[in-house]
């Protein structure tokens, strides 16, 4: 909804008043949105800061077709919980000449405190034989403090087996829910990759229809896989 809102020159807090029974993190193709008239211009409404987050990885991994998945990795170091982040990916040429770029979006809505998530997007092809990748963060909101839209769970992880050359690993375990807790109406998990220097070399998001437990195969981008990290976003 920020992006939307940017286009048309106007807040997102005024678009989002606008459609009040439109949920912003779960927007499909074939939505319609009330546009509010107003009298700004994209170039009079600055677009919101981002909450201050540290970006520690930006690669882009070629693929068999020519194209590349090109990753920027936030942190959030912040004491709260980070929503609706995006991120822009730029393919500059040797001499310094933007060649292509895209907006990244993040697999979960929220960031939790101390934890790192991929934004990625996949440029196709053709690809030029030679290019740097530069990325920056475009928006990031903080969560307040008891924000009854997300519960607070963590994902129980049973089984991590990486295949003998590194090239795939498969995820298992479940999300434990205090007993007095229903089953959350929307749940996900995202599992993480890295390489053994940490960086970050395959993501892949899992749906839940109404089940707690997770079993996700996810293959490497580039490189041999070290470790993973496990995600999670639910709501009531």
């Amino acid at each position: 909804m920020i992006e939307i809102a940017y286009q048309f020159g106007i807040d997102w807090r005024d678009l989002q008043a606008a459609n009040p029974d439109v949920d912003p993190h779960y927007m499909g193709p074939g939505l319609q949105l009330i546009i509010p008239i107003t009298q700004k211009t994209p170039e009079a409404q600055p677009s919101p800061t981002p909450v201050a987050v540290n970006v520690k990885q930006t690669d882009c991994y070629p693929t068999g077709d020519g194209g590349a998945w090109c990753i920027v990795a936030i942190q959030n170091s912040q004491a709260m919980t980070i929503e609706n982040l995006s991120a822009w990916i730029g393919l500059y040429s040797p001499s310094g000449q933007l060649l292509i770029s895209q907006v990244a979006y993040a697999p979960l809505n929220i960031l939790r405190p101390g934890s790192t998530m991929p934004l990625m997007a996949y440029f196709t092809p053709p690809l030029p034989d030679q290019y740097q990748v530069k990325g920056e963060m475009l928006s990031g909101i903080a969560v307040a403090d008891g924000d009854p839209r997300y519960l607070d769970l963590e994902a129980e992880v049973n089984e991590v087996e990486i295949s003998a050359d590194g090239m795939q690993v498969e995820v298992k375990g479940e999300v434990p829910l205090p007993a007095e807790m229903a089953t959350p109406t929307q749940l996900w998990v995202v599992v993480v990759a890295y390489d053994v220097s940490g960086n970050i070399v395959g993501m892949r998001r899992w749906k839940s229809g109404g089940e707690l437990e997770f079993d996700i195969t996810l293959y490497s981008l580039a490189g041999t896989i070290d470790h993973t990290e496990v995600l999670i976003e639910a709501r009531s």
